[in-house]
Formats: structure tokens, C-alpha cells, sequence
């Protein structure tokens, strides 16, 4: 009862404690010789936190001029108390702060540092996280027999943030690259579905990755690919006559497969298509096309699509990393000044 009068806001003065209905120890206050108590509310910016007690073994009246000691006392104790809260706040913020841009770094290294020397492709790719840390991820490496080696383009999605989906989308990457380079084969549905019996054996029911994973033959341009419940890549065909390429030119390589992570027994049916010379690949995550403008509005495929067109009708030949500058340029402008919320990455191929 004292401290829901001292947090309330009145300074309780308390002449004989033994002899007080208020209190809820007699034995203690006996044993410990306690005879008079002044109590009040601790409280900072109108929040109690607590109630400093003052106690003494001898009768004592305390006086207005007491109580308005005791009140300022709490009130500086109070202050005391929340100022090394936030100190230690602080400091666990910035040893948090500190390990996630360790695994930052070491997510950054993850990306590729060069792509496979080939002809026939050429290759730009931007990963652009939310948080320090994020879910997406791509990987562009050589597969295959060394005789006849094939190009292979991943892009996923872990779902949710920060650093269980950094360690999920670890975890995926590293299966897919062991998997992919494994046997000298260049098996698309059988890479998926043994990364897909990796993860299920080490996910939540609430965890999985959304992956794109496509190879591309060097020698016949030939693209193999498959999705585990991925949004499909746009491909912009180059125009069969002297034009600049239109709606009609584009694309979308959709393919059926569950996400990565659910069921241990799924399978994944490949997809075939010959692309030419000229042909754009534009690989991406829903980081890019969920985006939004201050009024709330998608950046959609639509404008996606629109952003890869708009660069080749400025530059017909522009390699890939022209179009992934034009698609970036196009989105900013969309978004403004508006935080980004998601994990963006985008790989375009343009076939030479």
C-alpha cells in the first residue's frame, strides 16, 4: 500500500511502522529495529520506475520541508537510474551493431567477386540490402563439364530480415554452390531438389527461400532454369527485324515449383528456351518490384519492364551493366527519398 501511494505521486510519512495497518512485514521492521519510514515515487517524464524508501530506527516526525527532500531525491534518483539504463542500452546496441557488421562484411564477400569468362554472356549484378544484413542473395558461377561449361544465374529470397535470414540465405548458397559443382553436371531440377532437401531438414515451418536458378550453355545460348516459387525473369527478345524491341518482345520465364524449405520430397520441372543474340535476361528479387512511390503505389513488373526497354531503345548494344544502372535510375526516380524496405538485387545477362 505505500508504494501505490508514493507512485501515485504522494510522499508517505510513516511515524511508528509497528504499529501501521499499512504494513505488510511487521516481522522484518521488528527484526531490523525500523520505526519511522519516508517513501517516494521515483518517476522519469511521467513513467514510474520505482520508490526509494528512507528508513530510521528512532521516532521521528518528518516535516513538510522532509518530504520535499525525499520527492527531489527520487526524482534525481530517478533520473540516475534511467540515464544508465539507456548507457547500457547503448552499449549493448553498439556490440549488436558491431557483430552485425561483421557478418555484413562477410555477406558481402559471399557475392561474386567475378564472373565466369564467357563469349557469349556478359553479366552485371547489384545486391542492395535493406539492413546490414539481409535475406536476398545471387550467385553467378561456371558449371558443368570443362569441355562444354554452362554459365549458371541464382537469385533468392529468404523470408523476413536481418540475421536469421542472413543465415538462412548463407546456408542456401552454399548448398546451391556444392550441389551445382558437384558431379561436373549442369542438372537444374536435380541441383534444386537437393538444395531443397538440405533446407527442409534445417527450417522452421515458418522458414524458406524463394530461388531462381537457370544455366546457360555456353556454346548453343541455350537457357535451362527452374523456380522454387520465384518471381520469373523478364526476357527481352531481340527484335528479328530493324526496330527497337516493344512490349510485345518481352517475356516472363514463369516455371511451377514450391519454395525451398517446405516439402522434403519436391521436385522441380525444367524449362528450355534458345535465347539470341541481343536477348536480355533481367533476373530480380520482390524487393524491386514491391518498392513504393510516397503515395504508396508498386514499382511493379510493369515499370520494371519498361526501365530494361527504355535502356536498349537509348543504347540498342548497351551491355547488361548499362541496363542495370537504367533499371536502378528508374527506381529511384519512382521512390524518391522514400526508405527502402526490402532487399533489392537484380542480374541482367545480355547474350552477345
Amino acid at each position: 500500500r505505500f508504494d501505490r501511494e508514493a507512485l501515485a505521486g504522494e510522499v508517505v510519512r510513516v511515524h511508528d511502522l509497528r504499529r501501521d495497518p499499512r504494513v505488510n512485514i511487521p516481522d522484518l521492521v521488528r527484526t531490523e529495529g525500523l520505526i519511522s519510514a519516508l517513501q517516494a515515487g521515483m518517476a522519469f517524464q511521467d513513467q514510474a520506475i520505482g520508490v526509494m524508501r528512507l528508513y530510521s530506527r528512532s521516532p521521528r516526525v518528518f516535516t513538510d520541508a522532509d518530504a520535499r527532500l525525499a520527492q527531489v531525491l527520487a526524482n534525481q534518483a530517478a533520473t540516475a537510474v534511467e540515464q544508465a539504463r539507456l548507457l547500457r542500452a547503448k552499449r549493448h546496441e553498439e556490440q549488436l551493431q558491431q557483430q552485425v557488421r561483421l557478418g555484413a562484411a562477410v555477406q558481402r564477400r559471399m557475392l561474386p567477386e567475378r564472373v565466369p569468362s564467357m563469349a557469349r554472356f556478359d553479366v552485371a549484378f547489384r545486391y542492395v540490402p535493406s539492413l546490414e544484413l539481409g535475406g536476398d542473395f545471387l550467385d553467378v558461377f561456371e558449371i558443368g563439364p570443362k569441355a562444354a561449361p554452362s554459365l549458371a544465374v541464382a537469385v533468392g529470397d529468404v523470408v523476413g530480415k536481418g540475421l536469421p535470414a542472413a543465415l538462412l540465405m548463407s546456408a542456401c548458397r552454399a548448398s546451391l554452390r556444392a550441389h551445382a559443382q558437384a558431379d561436373g553436371q549442369a542438372d537444374v531440377p536435380t541441383v534444386l531438389a537437393h538444395v531443397n532437401r538440405d533446407l527442409c531438414r534445417d527450417t522452421l515451418d515458418n522458414e524458406f527461400v524463394t530461388v531462381w536458378l537457370g544455366a546457360l550453355d555456353a556454346s548453343t545460348a541455350r537457357l535451362t532454369y527452374c523456380s522454387a516459387g520465384h518471381d520469373p525473369p523478364i526476357l527481352v527478345r531481340a527484335p528479328d527485324q530493324p526496330r527497337r524491341p516493344g512490349p510485345e518482345d518481352v517475356r516472363m520465364l514463369s516455371a511451377e515449383g514450391l519454395v525451398i524449405g517446405i516439402d522434403e520430397g519436391q521436385s522441380y520441372r525444367p524449362v528450355s528456351v534458345e535465347l539470341l543474340r541481343g536477348d536480355v535476361l533481367v533476373c530480380y528479387t520482390d524487393g524491386l518490384i514491391d518498392a513504393r512511390s510516397f503515395l504508396g503505389e508498386r514499382f511493379g513488373r510493369d515499370r520494371l519492364r519498361s526501365a530494361v526497354l527504355h535502356g536498349i531503345a537509348l543504347e540498342p548494344d548497351a551491355p547488361a551493366q548499362v541496363i542495370l544502372e537504367r533499371i536502378f535510375w528508374e527506381l529511384r526516380s519512382f521512390t524518391g527519398l522514400k526508405g527502402q524496405v526490402d532487399d533489392q538485387t537484380v542480374v541482367v545477362v545480355r547474350v552477345r
